[in-house]
């Protein structure tokens, strides 16, 4: 017994060592995995540390790439917004009246009857059948009228639910209606050229421009039509769209992320790129949205609304300013520009220190851009007690010319009025250094003022030995002018600028309207930059300017001019699209023919969208006849056309090509006179 005692004991001693034993390779393989464990938890960690550097390091390349690309990116995208996306869908629901469409099945007799007696029940149960029955008819008429009264009550529910469907419907369709004859409306006015309209439109345009993330989406806009101008007040990003950081690093010993800064010439240098990308891209877009031809120059001043940093003041500079026109932004090749280099091209004014925010002046101050012009049929304007400039005498206006320049402190002196009613002087600035003889000279104008003016009033700066010479009229100035007074001592106002310095410095509140009647000085004709570019039969050129006056130089006095307005079947539209000395002026006053001044001028910008085609006609015996077109901007073309038993020439038509204007010497005539004429084209003569 003791030995089997101590057998067992010896037996139980191996088996608590293997038990030991195995816990110790238990416990050894369980601190081999969990330090297995941790360090693969440690590799992934820090793994995943690197994959966050390498993502913003790669979102840093992106960022970096967008600015960089500003402008490349927007220039296979066309711009042009088309007004019909304005058009709101009417609000019109499906009609579901829910339950009341669903009528309740009605009640079964069958179902309120007692069953049919069977056996025994026929011979002893026959009264309290009859009763039964009785009772379930009497069931079934109360339930057949508690549901006729349900079903009149769901029919009239129903009836109710779709009249008041019907009158949403018709309300929603009718302010659908509405919305849409505004949107027509305003199609209408911008296609005549109106400024209001004119300046919505490209306001709509960028708005669909996308720009990268926290730059300001805000400008301000206005259109000159006048000069064909329109002028943008654009806000600018701050620097701190530019990225300051180079690179991102992982540092595995500290746990941390560092930092690789980029030099700050860098940084500056990028931000005067993306601000040069912004100006040329958002002229880029307005040029390429204007398929009505409105515009052939415009103004783009770019601001920025931020802190200075010296005086923690807000502040807001303009740090870039330019004027263009669309012939000379067509030629440059964006895609390969280097942008401030092509801003330097374009005579544009930067920021010598855009990162400093250092100022220059604007071409043009946005707040001297103002609606200048009441409108003939305004019956409002006939109330404006304001002075209108037009109505002046020579003298009255002279009188606030001079106030005005001595408000603003020269020492004006009268020398003598011009020939258009102005008023030439001679004003001191009396200011040391920056100050001496200036010259300056009014034009009371309503359509454009010539080039010719501009180089009289340099002849007479040069004569006089000023230092500056002040050009203002009531109306604008063409593209002409802005291109000879350029890096010339001459500054050119224009009515919007004359009425804001009026209110501003002499505290008129004026307006410009043009009396019944008004004619500029016919001066405009001898106005161009160049002599007439002949144009032979067949050829067409392109017309920039939004209005052109057609001049005829006729054989005898018994010549008279005359223009049909033609729809894209060539065709007259009515009678009234005739135009001639017993009809001079077309329904919307975009063509008007002065039989005394052999002269036939058409506004492009207010012709009906209809009106595909101007033909200029001249009428009488065979001979020679001599046309000049002369734009807007001076630009002039010189046409012939000779007859040799034709009645009437067609010397030329003025039509509508892709968006724009084109004029193409024709030359060809009728011998039957004007009975040839009306029957090619519609017109009815009695």
């Amino acid at each position: 017994m003791q030995r089997e005692a101590e057998s067992a004991a010896a037996a139980r001693r191996r088996a608590e060592a293997a038990a030991q034993r195995e816990a110790a390779r238990a416990r050894a393989a369980y601190e081999r995995a969990r330090a297995a464990d941790e360090k693969e938890r440690k590799r992934l960690y820090v793994e995943s540390r690197m994959a966050e550097v390498a993502a913003q390091n790669e979102s840093l390349a992106q960022r970096l790439e967008e600015l960089d690309s500003i402008l490349v990116s927007g220039l296979r995208t066309d711009t042009r917004f088309d007004l019909e996306r304005l058009k709101e869908k009417p609000n019109v629901k499906p009609f579901d009246p829910g339950p009341a469409s669903r009528p309740e099945t009605p009640p079964l007799q069958e179902a309120f009857l007692p069953p049919p007696q069977t056996g025994m029940s026929k011979l002893f149960g026959g009264a309290r059948h009859e009763e039964q029955v009785r009772q379930g008819q009497l069931n079934y008429q109360r339930a057949y009228a508690e549901h006729a009264q349900r079903e009149q009550a769901r029919q009239a529910t129903l009836s109710r639910l779709q009249q008041e469907h019907s009158r949403r419907t018709d309300e929603a369709r009718e302010r659908a209606r509405r919305q849409h004859a505004e949107v027509e409306a305003f199609k209408r006015d911008l296609a005549e050229g109106r400024p209001d309209a004119v300046a919505a439109y490209f306001d709509l345009v960028l708005n669909t421009v996308p720009l990268p993330d926290g730059f300001p989406a805000k400008w301000r806009m206005a259109y000159v039509p006048e000069s064909a101008q329109l002028v943008v007040e654009y806000e600018l990003p701050t620097i701190e769209v530019v990225p300051t950081v180079k690179a991102y690093r992982y540092v595995k010993t500290s746990d941390s992320v560092t930092e690789t800064k980029r030099p700050a010439t860098q940084v500056k240098s990028q931000y005067t790129s993306v601000i040069s990308q912004v100006a040329l891209r958002v002229v880029r877009d307005l040029f390429e949205a204007d398929a009505t031809g409105h515009v052939t120059t415009v103004v783009f001043n770019g601001m920025v609304d931020t802190v200075d940093a010296a005086t923690g003041r807000a502040v807001r500079p303009c740090l870039l300013t330019l004027r263009t026109t669309r012939e000379v932004f067509s030629e440059l090749d964006l895609a390969r520009v280097e942008p401030a280099a092509c801003l330097k091209h374009l005579g544009a004014g930067v920021s010598r220190n855009s990162a400093e925010l250092s100022p220059v002046r604007p071409v043009l101050e946005f707040s001297m851009v103002d609606p200048r012009f009441v409108e003939e049929t305004d019956i409002l304007g006939e109330l404006d007690e304001r002075p209108n400039l037009l109505e002046m005498s020579p003298t009255e206006f002279e009188g606030l010319i001079q106030n005005l320049f001595a408000r603003m402190g020269l020492e004006t002196r009268q020398t003598r009025p011009s020939r258009d009613g102005g008023v030439d002087c001679v004003a001191y600035d009396p200011r040391p250094i920056m100050g001496g003889k200036v010259v300056i000279q009014a034009k009371r104008y309503r359509n454009t003022v010539g080039v010719s003016a501009v180089r009289d009033l340099y002849g007479t700066l040069q004569n006089e030995g000023a230092s500056k010479g002040i050009l203002v009229t009531t109306s604008g100035y063409g593209q002409a002018s802005f291109d000879f007074a350029k890096n010339k001592p001459i500054e050119l106002l224009d009515g919007a600028n004359l009425l804001y310095l009026l209110k501003e410095h002499a505290g008129v509140e004026a307006r410009i309207e043009a009396p019944k009647g008004w004619r500029d000085p016919d001066l405009d004709r001898a106005d161009s930059a160049a002599p007439p570019s002949p144009l032979r039969a067949g050829a067409n050129v392109k017309i920039s300017s939004p209005a052109v006056v057609c001049a005829f130089a006729l054989p005898s006095p018994d010549h008279d001019p005359c223009a049909l307005l033609l729809n894209p079947d060539r065709k007259v539209r009515s009678d009234a699209d005739f135009i001639f000395y017993n009809q001079p002026v077309s329904a919307d006053g975009a063509v008007e023919v002065d039989t005394a001044a052999r002269q036939v001028r058409v506004d492009l910008a207010r012709l009906a969208t209809d009106v595909s085609t101007v033909l200029l006609v001249t009428s009488g015996p065979p001979g020679g006849v001599r046309l000049t077109v002369t734009e807007r901007s001076g630009t002039a073309h010189a046409l012939a056309a000779d007859a040799t038993t034709e009645t009437v020439l067609v010397c030329a038509e003025i039509y509508r090509r892709q968006g724009g204007w084109r004029l193409r010497a024709v030359g060809h005539g009728y011998a039957d006179g004007l009975a040839g004429l009306a029957r090619d084209h519609g017109v009815v003569i009695e």
